[in-house]
């Protein structure tokens, strides 16, 4: 599993931060994402060999959000 949290732009109210949560947590690999309103950024965790970072900006794009910036989390690969 690979863990990043992706640092957003244009997220400017709750409620597209939890239609966005609920959609990346939809996307097929997704383990978990977790949308923080406050910090404008999503702790996702998501299997690499199902799903790509780029499908993930992809969505993100579509709902009119950016990815600034994306910093790696620690491995759970076991």
């Amino acid at each position: 599993m690979t863990n990043e949290m992706m640092m957003l732009t244009n997220l400017n109210c709750p409620t597209c931060a939890a239609k966005l949560e609920k959609a990346t947590q939809a996307l097929p690999g997704m383990k978990s994402a977790r949308v923080i309103f406050g910090a404008g950024s999503m702790n996702v965790e998501y299997d690499p060999n199902v799903l790509s970072q780029e499908k993930i900006r992809t969505l993100c794009k579509q709902m009119g959000i950016g990815v600034a910036t994306v910093v790696p989390g620690p491995s759970s690969d076991i």
